[in-house]
């Protein structure tokens, strides 16, 4: 990931300050056994930041980085997490995401298919059916997650 790219999350900007960013801005301009020494300091200031944090409870600033219980799922975290990746990450993000929403949308057809005797609502029939209210876009990741599906199902 290139430089200029690096962002920082909700903990980088609890744990550290202006004054630790000072003193990482000096590191190339100072000797190297004082480059070790004051790497060891930020990264000891910030361990001890991050302890406080925690000791202040659950209602303390590390509250504030959490989510709402309600709202805690994969697909939630790997959106918060796909940002800091690479673009190669950042791909296999999505590629992840696709997947779990394609099982959840499987389940949850499972779930509220009418069970038919004649077989007239086929699951293929079904998915040809969503596929036509989808965008190409859409179609095409659909598509791609049942090909991942298919494969899936050949290992087990």
């Amino acid at each position: 990931m290139e430089r200029d790219e690096l962002k920082f999350t909700e903990l980088d900007y609890l744990i550290g300050d202006h004054h630790l960013q000072m003193i990482k801005a000096a590191l190339p301009y100072v000797h190297v056994s004082q480059q070790k020494f004051l790497s060891l300091l930020v990264k000891g200031n910030e361990l001890m930041r991050t302890m406080e944090l925690f000791q202040e409870g659950p209602e303390g600033e590390m509250g504030i980085c959490s989510v709402e219980q309600d709202k805690i799922s994969p697909i939630e975290m790997l959106n918060a997490m796909k940002p800091y990746g690479t673009k190669q990450e950042q791909d296999l993000f999505d590629v992840l995401i696709n997947l779990i929403q394609g099982f959840q949308l499987r389940r949850n057809y499972q779930e509220t298919a009418p069970v038919q005797e004649n077989n007239t609502s086929s699951p293929s029939l079904m998915l040809e059916k969503l596929k036509n209210i989808l965008s190409p876009e859409q179609q095409s990741r659909l598509e791609n997650i049942q090909l991942m599906m298919q494969s899936l199902q050949a290992f087990t």
